[in-house]
């Protein structure tokens, strides 16, 4: 019998350029707002998995300062400094395992709140070889690019825009009372080698993708969406055709220049749901340099 996991209730504060107040009071409007929609107290709630970052947070440890506004105090925990989708994976294994009943999925971002937002991305490399020659992670990706395509692709002077936003997805197990109509049905996560010449640089998304349908048993044909999360340097049309689906079949965010950071994955998932699920919909998202890191979630309608 596949796996799936019920969406009991959801929430998103929409990017936006800054929104005031504390990143605890961003984090708990959302986290509070998807309990109500689930119509789940957090007394029913036996955890949290969230994504999150020290380093872009601003604080050490901040998992340790936000258990209230996370609804973690007293309760299982899980962090992954990763995109969303990936502490989505992780909280569906954990109630599809038995180990929790309902758990709260969150991300977040607060970049209004970094001094100097464009030093994050070139901690990405590596740092003993690759950041010390002081490249650019866009660079190197236009570098993958061209010898990818044998055109060259030029790097945009104009760097994303950092965006504040948080969201929040209770899950359930399937039979769950106050499960919806709508279940995660299927999960898949990739990883490629993004500084090796000849490695396709949509390999893990293409891996990431193929690894969801798989666990779902739904062919690609059958999907009739995929929204997109992150991937901002690679275009609709390179996606579709690295899926083999039509480029009709790919959403974004607007404006796609928005930095969204951990919390991509998971607006776009949220994105899907308020948009309406009415056929197998794909969630896809990849965080890191040269879109190293790939994750898919399948939604369905049960």
């Amino acid at each position: 019998m596949a796996l799936k996991i019920g969406i009991a209730g959801w929430s998103l504060l929409p990017p936006s350029a800054e929104i005031p107040g504390a990143l605890d009071e961003l984090i708990y409007s959302s986290t509070s707002q998807a309990l109500v929609d689930a119509g789940i107290t957090i007394a029913e709630i036996d955890g949290v998995c969230m994504a999150s970052s020290d380093l872009n947070d601003g604080r050490a440890i901040s998992t340790m300062t936000l258990t209230g506004s996370t609804g973690s105090f007293h309760k299982s925990e899980m962090r992954v400094c990763n995109d969303a989708l990936a502490a989505v994976w992780m909280g569906a294994a954990e109630v599809g395992s038995g180990a929790a009943q309902t758990l709260i999925v969150c991300a977040w971002n607060k970049f209004s709140d970094v001094v100097d937002p464009a030093a994050i991305p070139a901690l990405a490399l590596e740092p003993s070889m690759h950041r010390s020659l002081k490249y650019h992670p866009d660079a190197i990706l236009s570098l993958r690019e061209s010898q990818e395509s044998g055109t060259i692709v030029l790097t945009d002077a104009a760097p994303l825009q950092p965006n504040d936003t948080a969201a929040a997805v209770v899950i359930t197990t399937d039979g769950h009372p106050k499960a919806g109509d709508l279940v995660l049905s299927g999960f898949g996560s990739s990883t490629g080698p993004y500084l090796r010449p000849g490695e396709p640089v949509l390999k893990p998304t293409q891996s990431a993708v193929a690894a969801a349908l798989k666990f779902a048993a739904v062919p690609i044909s059958d999907v009739r969406r995929i929204f997109v999360g992150g991937l901002h340097r690679i275009s609709s049309a390179d996606i579709a055709e690295a899926l083999s689906v039509p480029e009709s079949s790919i959403v974004r965010e607007d404006p796609q220049t928005a930095d969204l950071g951990y919390a991509a994955g998971l607006v776009a998932l949220v994105h899907a749901l308020e948009l309406g699920i009415d056929g197998p919909t794909l969630v896809i998202s990849a965080a890191g340099l040269g879109v190293e890191s790939a994750n898919a979630v399948l939604v369905e309608m049960k």
